[in-house]
C-alpha cells in the first residue's frame, strides 16, 4: 500500500490544503489572491504547452509542483468566496443603522430556559428612511406564544448584535464558532416582530423539518422516560442541542458520546436494511440502478430529516459513493471514496473543515481503517463471541488513537473505560437503532408504533443504567486536559511515522521514529528542568461574577466567585494552560461588597470593590494588559481597574 495507488487522496489532500492555510493567509493575499492564481496558471499552462510542442515530457518537478499549487489555490479560491466577510452586501459588513429587516425563518423553534431561539435570513433592512437589500443570517430569540415555523416572514424592530468575541483567554470562542457558520449576528426580539406570511423558498428543507417536528412529538408522546427520550431524539434524529447536562456528562465520562452523533454506524444500519431484502449483485444492470438509486435518495432524506450534520454527511456521501460502484459493479479504493466524500462535502460548504463533528467523524473512520486492522491481528480468538467482542474492543481503540489529541483539546476530557463502555453502547446503538427505524416510519400507526415505542423506550433505559454505572466507577475520566496545537501536530507526525513503520519495516524510517522520540523526549526533559519564570495576576470576568489568579512560577493561587458553570467554560481553560504545577486557594474577606484578597508574600491585599480592582499599595513597576479580540493590548499603567466585560493581566517586573 503505497500513497501513489490513491490518487484521489493525494489530490484532495492539497485541495484541503488551501482550505486549511486560508485563516492565515486569508488578510495577506486579499485582492492580490486574483494575481497569483492567474501567473500560476499561466506559468502551468505555459510548461504543459513547451512539452506538447516538443512531444516530450520535460519538467518533471515543476510540472506537478504548479499542478498542486492550482489544487491548493482552489481550495482557497472556494473558501474565500463562501466567506461573508467577503461579500459587500452581507450584514457584517453593514456601515449603515439598522432600525428593522425583512427576514425569513430558516428554523423551527428551538426552547431556551428565558426565550425561545430561531434563525432567520435577512431579506431587506430599514434605516429610518429607505429599504436596501441586504443578506446574511442572524440568530434571534423571541417569545411569542405562537412560535415560528420555517418558511414564516417576519418584520423585525430594532438593530442586530454581531455577536461578541471571548472575554478570557482560551474560552471558547462562540463569535468564531458562528461564523463559521456564516452567522455573525444575534437579535433578542422578545416581540417585537410582525408575521407577514409563508414563502416556500425551501419546499425540501422545510418539509424535512415538519417531518422531524411530527416524529418528535410522536416520540415525546410515546417515550416516557424523560432521560429515554432524550436519548431517543439524539439517537435517531441527531437533536442533541436539549440533553440534559447530567446525560450528555455521562456519555461523555464513558467515551460513548459519538453514538448520539448520527454518523456511519446510524446510516449504514439504514442501508444495510435494504440488502436484508434484496441484493444488487443479482440484479439486472437497469433494475440495480434504479434500486440504488431510491437508496441513495432515501440516505439523502433521512440526512434531512437529521439536520444535515457534518457526520452525517460524511456517511451519507460514502454511502452514495458506494453504491455508485455497486452500480457496475465495482470495488473502489476506500481511501479514494474518502477523500472524494470530503472534497465534495467541502465544495458545498469549505467551512465544514472547522467543524468538530467533521474532524472528529474524518479522524475516526481513518483511525479504523488504517489502524484497526493492525491491532486486531495481534490476537485471533477461536470462540466467536470473545472474537467479537475483541472485533469492537480494536475498533474502540483505533478511533480514540486517532481521534485522542483532537477530542482532548476541544473538551478536555479523556473516558478511562471506553473500550469497556463501548462493549455496551455500539451493540446497544444498533439495537436501538433496529427498533427506532421503524418507530419513526410508523409513528403513526396505532399499536404498532406503541410497541416500538416500548421496545425502544426499555433499551434505552437499559443502555442509560450502564453508561451511568460507567460513569460511577472510580478515576472514570480524565479531566481539566490541556493540549497545545504543537503537541497535536507532533502526535500525529510521530504516529504516522510509527504506523508508516509497521506497514514498510526499514532502518531509515526505524531511524526516524527514535529521532522524533529522542526529540520529544529532549524537549520535555528541557522544559522540566529550566526555570519558569512568571509573576503576573489575571482577573477573569465570569458572567455576573469574578475570579482571580496570583501565579508565581508553577505554584498558582485563586479565588472564585462566580457560578460554577462560568468557571468551568470561562476561566478553568486558561487556567488549566497555565503550567502551573501546584494549586492553592486564596483566602478573601467580604464585608458589605467589599472583597479584600491577601496575596503570598505581600504585605498588602488585592481589593475589589464597586466594580473596580484597586492593587496592592506599593506595587509600581508592572505592565497591565486587556484581553481584547483574541490578544493582550497593553495598558497604560493605573492602580484601579474596571471590572466588566474584559479580561485584564498585570505583569509584576519586581521581585
Amino acid at each position: 500500500m503505497r500513497f501513489s495507488e490513491f490518487p484521489f487522496l493525494r489530490y484532495a489532500s492539497f485541495f484541503i490544503l488551501g482550505i486549511v492555510v486560508y485563516p492565515i493567509f486569508g488578510k495577506v493575499l486579499g485582492s492580490a489572491f486574483l494575481a497569483v492564481s492567474l501567473a500560476s496558471f499561466l506559468i502551468y499552462l505555459l510548461l504543459v504547452f513547451i512539452n506538447g510542442y516538443q512531444k516530450r515530457f520535460r519538467f518533471k518537478v515543476f510540472l506537478p509542483l504548479f499542478a498542486y499549487v492550482q489544487l491548493v489555490l482552489a481550495g482557497y479560491f472556494f473558501i474565500y468566496q463562501k466567506d461573508i466577510r467577503n461579500h459587500p452586501d452581507n450584514l457584517v459588513n453593514a456601515s449603515k443603522e439598522i432600525k428593522a429587516y425583512l427576514a425569513t425563518v430558516i428554523s423551527h423553534d428551538e426552547p431556551k430556559s428565558n426565550s425561545i431561539a430561531n434563525r432567520v435570513n435577512v431579506k431587506k433592512v430599514f434605516d429610518g428612511s429607505v429599504w436596501d437589500e441586504m443578506e446574511g443570517e442572524v440568530l434571534i430569540y423571541h417569545r411569542s406564544k405562537e412560535g415560528l415555523s420555517s418558511g414564516d416572514l417576519i418584520l423585525v424592530s430594532g438593530s442586530p448584535q454581531q455577536i461578541k468575541g471571548p472575554t478570557n483567554p482560551f474560552e471558547f470562542d462562540y463569535r468564531k464558532f458562528m461564523l463559521n457558520q456564516q452567522i455573525s449576528h444575534q437579535h433578542f426580539i422578545g416581540d417585537r416582530f410582525e408575521k407577514l406570511g409563508n414563502l416556500a423558498e425551501n419546499p425540501v428543507e422545510t418539509f424535512f423539518i415538519h417531518v422531524r417536528s411530527e416524529i418528535l412529538a410522536g416520540l415525546d408522546s410515546l417515550i416516557y422516560d424523560s432521560n429515554a427520550n432524550q436519548i431517543a431524539k439524539a439517537i435517531l434524529l441527531g437533536q442533541k442541542k436539549n440533553l440534559d447536562k447530567e446525560v450528555s456528562e455521562a456519555y461523555v465520562t464513558a467515551g460513548a458520546m459519538h453514538i448520539l452523533a448520527v454518523s456511519g454506524l446510524h446510516v449504514g444500519i439504514v442501508y444495510g436494511f435494504f440488502f436484508l431484502f434484496i441484493k444488487p449483485y443479482r440484479l439486472k444492470v437497469r433494475k440495480r440502478v434504479v434500486y440504488l438509486s431510491v437508496i441513495i435518495l432515501l440516505i439523502w432524506g433521512y440526512a434531512l430529516l437529521t439536520g444535515m450534520s457534518p457526520s452525517v454527511m460524511r456517511a451519507a456521501t460514502m454511502f452514495s459513493l458506494m453504491a455508485l460502484a455497486q452500480m457496475k459493479s465495482r470495488n473502489p479504493s476506500i481511501f479514494n471514496a474518502i477523500a472524494l466524500s470530503a472534497v465534495i462535502l467541502l465544495l458545498y460548504d469549505p467551512f465544514l473543515i472547522y467543524a468538530v463533528g467533521f474532524q472528529l467523524s474524518y479522524l475516526a473512520l481513518t483511525g479504523i481503517l488504517v489502524i484497526q486492522p493492525f491491532l486486531v491481528k495481534l490476537w485471533s480468538p477461536t470462540n466467536k463471541v470473545v472474537d467479537y467482542i475483541w472485533q469492537i474492543t480494536t475498533v474502540s481503540f483505533a478511533a480514540q488513537i486517532a481521534t485522542f489529541p483532537i477530542s482532548a483539546y476541544y473538551f478536555h476530557v479523556f473516558p478511562t473505560y471506553f473500550a469497556v463502555a463501548n462493549l455496551v453502547a455500539i451493540p446497544g446503538a444498533f439495537l436501538m437503532m433496529a427498533f427506532g427505524v421503524p418507530l419513526m416510519l410508523l409513528i403513526k400507526v396505532p399499536y404498532v408504533s406503541l410497541a416500538l415505542a416500548w421496545a425502544t423506550e426499555k433499551l434505552i433505559i437499559t443502555v442509560n443504567a450502564m453508561i451511568f454505572w460507567f460513569q460511577e466507577l472510580p478515576g472514570s475520566r480524565i479531566s481539566d486536559i490541556y493540549l497545545s496545537p504543537a503537541f497535536i501536530w507532533v502526535y500525529w507526525v510521530v504516529l504516522a511515522v510509527f504506523i508508516l513503520l509497521w506497514i514498510f519495516p526499514g532502518r531509515k524510517l526505524a531511524f526516524t521514529f527514535l529521532a522524533l522520540l529522542g526529540l520529544v523526549g529532549l524537549f520535555r526533559l528541557v522544559s522540566a528542568f529550566l526555570p519558569y519564570q512568571k509573576n503576573e495576576i489575571l482577573f477573569y470576568t465570569a458572567g455576573d461574577g469574578f475570579a482571580v489568579d496570583y501565579q508565581i512560577g508553577t505554584m498558582l493561587y485563586w479565588y472564585d466567585q462566580a457560578s460554577r458553570q462560568d468557571i468551568s467554560y470561562k476561566v478553568l481553560p486558561n487556567r488549566n494552560a497555565s503550567l502551573a504545577k501546584s494549586r492553592f486557594p486564596l483566602l478573601a474577606f467580604d464585608s458589605n461588597g467589599r472583597v479584600e484578597i491577601p496575596f503570598p508574600g505581600k504585605t498588602e491585599s488585592l481589593i475589589i470593590q464597586k466594580n473596580f480592582v484597586h492593587l496592592p499599595e506599593g506595587m509600581d513597576d508592572f505592565s497591565m494588559f486587556k484581553w481584547e479580540e483574541n490578544k493582550w493590548n497593553i495598558l497604560s499603567k493605573t492602580d484601579s481597574i474596571p471590572f466588566g466585560d474584559h479580561s485584564y493581566k498585570i505583569i509584576i517586573n519586581q521581585p
